[in-house]
Parts: structure tokens; C-alpha cells; sequence
């Protein structure tokens, strides 16, 4: 629901009125100022050019413009203004913009004591707002005495567009503003304080990032060439696309190696496949089927994967499970077959819509884990349809509130601490490699390699406690059999 404009909002509008930069200067809001015609004139005649907006509960933000002053006429008085124009910025909640210039500049507007802005002659307007005074309904919106209909068109040039496409087919609104529209260079209004703290973003950032990934090695003496790293989530949730965008990454292009394309029907992977990234990358992710409330791996494949029985390519569908009567089953896995993190995808977008049975079947993943005290993060993928500013720019992900409840909300679902979680965009519709999509999966990549590596330095540890037992008990071992010679 839509209460103010934003600053892209307001490039629209002045890219419309067609010359700039312009101000806007908030003259009137009908919450903040009442519901009252003659407030309207007190704050809004002789102020030049403004720009009226309304704003529905449905989500639907429009209005008009006029390049000349309202006035308290005593008699109706229709005004000739060849610059005005009517427009819609959004319909229902959707990006809809649309400019509808006048076509009768001799009755653009009409200013008359008692009467809100008036688009088009009195006798006949396109958008009368409303008039007197009125009180909020209990509903929390001003239903405005106004008109649209059955004039809408004959001033200004709607194209065929109806007004119950503009308006949702009623004069209710929560929001009313008029602004006064100068000259002059907009302020840009400050920044929000990030909510997860990064270094500042551009190429020096991508490039240390990727030298630190590149640094984050193995410990030695453990016999293990690579962190491996387990996908693991819905059907169309990102997992095979992460696989993509981290080699897109590292190869300065966009990568297609993972197919893509499936459904939450179905899943396109049917392969155990390792994902690596050239030599100087100690990283290799495993791709699984996706999870489903049917037809999907059970516990006890995923059991063989994690302690490394499954061998790479090996056929992953609903109809070939893996069994330790298999010729390629591993019996015997080394530290470097096992798994060394797992990492959830979740589409963000979809966050509010995860049935019970899924629930219910992370949670028996969770538990797996758990046991095994493996490490785990959640990826949050499709950011980039969760709020505007950060379809608009990647760079917005860390202010965006929007993707902040998101990682909240997985937080919570998977009881996990926040900084587990990692919101990133997965390559889509791009064609060309982007630093800020390549920043935000290198923060994640990093993450997920430091949980990876901490728990490769405690099988370190036990490994080499391991052995220093062993040599005890062989030391204790010879000293009695000294003992009985």
C-alpha cells in the first residue's frame, strides 16, 4: 500500500513535465491537514504549478498536473493550461505508468471556492476531487464526494483507458497530496542505516572478496582438496542457479553449467553433480533434487550423501535410490567424499507460503544435520521480487526493510542465528555480469566456506586426538608387554 512517492516516482513525473530538476514541496495532505476544500485553497492557491496524488487502499497511486495556481474563485472558473496532464503511477499495487495530456487547454483545470482540485471544465471535468468538508470513515479512508465518470476523456487524451483502471472504480482514498513543483536540484534524502554491515561496495570490495574466497583453504594434514557443500531445498528454488551464479562469478560471464528451467513439480537435477571453480577455489557444491511433500529423496539417501556412500554423477531421481548393495556405493568414504555444510535455498517470495508437510520435512532434515553436527545456512534467493528497491538495484539489499523481515522470518523458521542467513540474487534475466549481484554471492559464499572450514578444523582436532590415543594406548601397550618378558 502506497502512502508516499518515491524518488523514482517523482523522476517520472518531471520526466513528464519535461523540463528540470524540479522541487516538490508537499503544500496539502488531506491526512495531515482534514478533509476541507478551504484548507485545500489556504495552502494551495497562488503557488504556482502542482501536482495532485491520490492514493487507494487497493494500491493504486494517480492524479493530475497543472503548470499554472489554483485560485478562490467566487463563480467557476475554468482555467487554460496546455501543460497539464493527467497520469497514473500504479494500479493496484503494479507499476502502471501512464500520461494523459490535455487535448482542450482552454478547460485543463477548474478553481472554484468550495472545491478541491479539478481536472477538466467544471461543467464537464475529468477528475473533480471533492468538495466541503468530510470526516475519515472508520475504515481509516476519505471517501471523496467527487466525480469522475461520465466525463473522463473529454479534456484530456485517456488513449481508451477507463477510470475504474485508474481508480479501482471509486473515489476512496487514504491519501491525498498536493505539491507545490519548482525549479531547483531535489535533495537526496539520507541514507538508511544498513541492517547487516558490509565494506563499501564496488570493484575493490568484488576483488577482495574473491581473493579472501580464493584464501579460504582446507585444513592441512586432513587430505581434503575441497569444502563440499550440499544444495538442499525446494523444487524451483534457486539451488541450481546458485550453482550458476557462483561460477559466473569466478568466470567474469554468465554461466550456464547447472540446467535450469524446472518447476515446483518437478526437478531438473537428476545427477549427484560436483560444481567446481578452477584450481585456486577450494569450493564444491552439490546440486540435489528438489525437495517436495512427494516423490523426493529420503533421509536415508541423504544419510549416504552426507557421509559420502554416494558417488558424483550418480543417477539422483525418485525411481534409482542408492543402496549399500550397489557396485558404486562407497563403503568405505573418506573425509574428502563427506559433506562439510549444509546449505538450504529458500525463495524468499515464498517464505509465507511453506506448507506444513514442508515444514514438517525440513525439520527431519534439520534433525539429520543436527546429529551429525554438520553446519548449516539458509540461502534467500529471488530478493529482487520481494520489494522494489531492490528490483531497482542490488545495492539496496542491506537497507531494504522488506529483505530484512525475509531473513527474520527464515531466522525464525529454521531457528537459526541471523547471520546464517544470506539474502542473493540469482542470475536471470541478465546478459551481462554485474558487480553487485557478484558482491552479495561472494558474501554468502564466504560465510558458508568459514562454516565449512570451522568444521573441517574440528575433525582436525578429534583426528589428531585420535592418533595421540592410539599412540598412547601402543606406548602403554609395549610397556607392559616389557613388563611381563
Amino acid at each position: 500500500m502506497f502512502k508516499s512517492l518515491t524518488e523514482k516516482d517523482f523522476d517520472v513525473v518531471e520526466s513528464w513535465i519535461g523540463t528540470w530538476p524540479k522541487t516538490f514541496n508537499l503544500l496539502y495532505g488531506i491526512t495531515r491537514d482534514g478533509y476541507d476544500a478551504s484548507v485545500f485553497h489556504q495552502k494551495c492557491d497562488n503557488q504556482g504549478p502542482t501536482l495532485t496524488v491520490l492514493y487507494n487502499k487497493e494500491g493504486s497511486v494517480y492524479g493530475g498536473y497543472t503548470g499554472i495556481s489554483w485560485e478562490t474563485a467566487t463563480v467557476n472558473t475554468n482555467k487554460k493550461d496546455d501543460s497539464a496532464f493527467l497520469y497514473q503511477l500504479y494500479f493496484s499495487g503494479k507499476k502502471a505508468t501512464n500520461q494523459m495530456l490535455v487535448k482542450n487547454g482552454h478547460t485543463a483545470i477548474s478553481s472554484v471556492f468550495g472545491y478541491g482540485p479539478i481536472f477538466g471544465g467544471y461543467s464537464s471535468c475529468d477528475l473533480l476531487t471533492f468538495s466541503g468538508v468530510k470526516q475519515r470513515s472508520s475504515s481509516g479512508e476519505y471517501n471523496l464526494n467527487g466525480m469522475t465518470d461520465p466525463h473522463f476523456g473529454k479534456n484530456y487524451d485517456i488513449r481508451g483507458t477507463l477510470f475504474k483502471d485508474v481508480n479501482n472504480g471509486h473515489l476512496n482514498v487514504i491519501e491525498l497530496e498536493v505539491y507545490a513543483v519548482k525549479d531547483g536540484q531535489r535533495e537526496k534524502p539520507a541514507l538508511p542505516t544498513p541492517w547487516r554491515k558490509t565494506a563499501t561496495w564496488g570493484t575493490k570490495l568484488l576483488e577482495s572478496l574473491k581473493d579472501e574466497v580464493k584464501g579460504i583453504q582446507p585444513p592441512e594434514g586432513l587430505d581434503v582438496p575441497h569444502f563440499n557443500i550440499l544444495l538442499i531445498g525446494p523444487s524451483d528454488s534457486g539451488k541450481s542457479s546458485f550453482c550458476n551464479l557462483v561460477s559466473s562469478v569466478f568466470r567474469g560471464r554468465i554461466s550456464h553449467r547447472a540446467r535450469v528451467g524446472g518447476n515446483s513439480k518437478s526437478s531438473t537435477t537428476t545427477m549427484f553433480t560436483p560444481y567446481t571453480f578452477g584450481d585456486k577455489v577450494s569450493l564444491q557444491l552439490y546440486d540435489t533434487r528438489g525437495l517436495a511433500e512427494t516423490d523426493t529423496m529420503d533421509l536415508m539417501q541423504c544419510n549416504y550423501i552426507l557421509e559420502g556412500h554416494v558417488p558424483d554423477f550418480n543417477e539422483m531421481t525418485s525411481t534409482s535410490l542408492i543402496s549399500n548393495d550397489d557396485a558404486d556405493f562407497q563403503h568405505r568414504p573418506k573425509l574428502s567424499h563427506k559433506m562439510h555444510c549444509v546449505v538450504f535455498v529458500q525463495d524468499g517470495s515464498t517464505v509465507d507460503d511453506i506448507s506444513k508437510p514442508m515444514l514438517h520435512k525440513l525439520e527431519s532434515y534439520q534433525n539429520l544435520f543436527n546429529r551429525k553436527e554438520i553446519p548449516q545456512a539458509v540461502i534467500v534467493t529471488k530478493i529482487d521480487k520481494l520489494c522494489e528497491k531492490t528490483e531497482e538495484n542490488v545495492n539496496n539489499t542491506f537497507i531494504s526493510q522488506t529483505v530484512k523481515e525475509a531473513v527474520e522470518k527464515v531466522s525464525e523458521l529454521f531457528k537459526f542465528p541471523r547471520n546464517n542467513i544470506w539474502p542473493i540474487k540469482n542470475y536471470e534475466e541478465e546478459v551481462e555480469s554485474d558487480e553487485s549481484i557478484n558482491i552479495l554471492a561472494l558474501l554468502a559464499v564466504r560465510q558458508i566456506l568459514f562454516f565449512a572450514e570451522d568444521y573441517l578444523e574440528t575433525m582436525n582436532v578429534k583426528q589428531s586426538r585420535r592418533i595421540q590415543r592410539g599412540k598412547a594406548k601402543q606406548a602403554e601397550s609395549e610397556v607392559f608387554g616389557s613388563d611381563t618378558a
